[in-house]
């Protein structure tokens, strides 16, 4: 039996990384880089702790590009986001140790209740109350053409005419967004970010895979595969271990100059589109790559107001998780 558990395993973590090569780390939600950039202004100003918060808080979105139903990485997703409730909160009452409790205050700063990206998602803070900041701009993006003047199409129009559903239109329109916000957090806002944010991926404490099985292992063992418990690790795992590559893809990404950094992010959005549609476009893979170039360059243009929207994050997040109770000490007694 142990041979069979650990055969399946072996097969399910081969299959992750198949999945997942070359797959970008963008999300639906905020971007990672901008979490991280979040994060990085929550709670330790310095020493490891502050490269665990800031992995913590990239973390939840490690599934987002997992599309085999057999892996069930819609249930994982919302588990560990909170779309529906608080359930991501099972990091912060599983971590027990310093490092742990670095990792989960990151984690629980994302959550779409009432963290990170519940201003990206649900209610934006400087825009109108009744959409996310991402979801109004991404609004935006899909209504605006892709050349100037009216007599070209939109890039909604452009979508639809790729094969893509309002929905699929929407989600490739949401991911150039958040590119496009993480391009200029790195550029004008914090230079250094996506160094930090490389470095947070590469140093991340190694107890990070240990305390997110501790959360989910079991639930998701019982929901996904029929309680097998080391199917379930491994499969968690191995799917963190690949979201860690690719943080370290987009940090170095976002260091570079704006022209690179956007070529280099609408390379990856090329190359997963056609996973999410679940079939080829009917352009090459070149020609689609321009469509998003130009998509990233209008987006940043349509964000250009972003710095206000992250900043009033920031202290929203900062309240919620003090109301909330969520705070340890850092190295030398100092509590946030």
């Amino acid at each position: 039996m142990t041979r069979m558990i650990n055969r399946k395993a072996f097969m399910i973590f081969g299959l992750i990384c198949l999945l997942l090569i070359m797959i970008p780390a963008a999300a639906f939600s905020w971007n990672q880089a901008t979490h991280a950039y979040i994060a990085d202004r929550l709670g330790a100003r310095v020493s490891h702790a502050n490269l665990d918060e800031m992995w913590g808080s990239v973390a939840p979105d490690f599934f987002n590009y997992v599309f085999d139903p057999n892996l069930c990485p819609g249930w994982i997703a919302d588990q560990t986001q909170g779309t529906y409730s608080d359930t991501f909160m099972k990091v912060w009452n599983a971590a027990g140790t310093h490092a742990e409790d670095a990792l989960a205050y990151g984690f629980v700063s994302h959550n779409e209740q009432w963290g990170a990206d519940h201003v990206a998602h649900e209610s934006s803070l400087t825009l109108e109350h009744d959409k996310g900041y991402i979801i109004a701009k991404e609004e935006l993006l899909l209504n605006t053409p892709l050349e100037e003047g009216n007599s070209h199409p939109t890039f909604g129009e452009v979508f639809a005419s790729l094969g893509m559903s309002p929905y699929e239109g929407e989600m490739v329109a949401h991911l150039i967004t958040e590119d496009a916000v993480d391009i200029m957090l790195g550029k004008d806002a914090d230079p250094l970010l996506g160094r930090k944010l490389a470095t947070a991926a590469h140093a991340r404490s190694s107890e990070f895979p240990v305390l997110l099985i501790k959360a989910f292992g079991e639930d998701y063992a019982d929901y996904c595969f029929g309680g097998d418990m080391a199917t379930a690790a491994s499969v968690l795992a191995a799917v963190e271990e690949e979201h860690r590559k690719n943080m370290i893809f987009l940090g170095r990404a976002i260091s570079q100059p704006e022209p690179v950094a956007v070529q280099l992010l609408a390379e990856q959005v090329a190359q997963v589109v056609p996973e999410f549609l679940g079939k080829p476009l009917p352009i090459t893979e070149a020609e689609f790559v321009e469509i998003v170039k130009t998509a990233i360059f209008r987006s940043m243009e349509i964000c250009a107001d972003y710095k206000a929207e992250i900043d009033a994050t920031i202290e929203f997040v900062a309240n919620n998780l003090k109301d909330h109770g969520i705070a340890y000490l850092y190295p030398g007694g100092e509590r946030h």
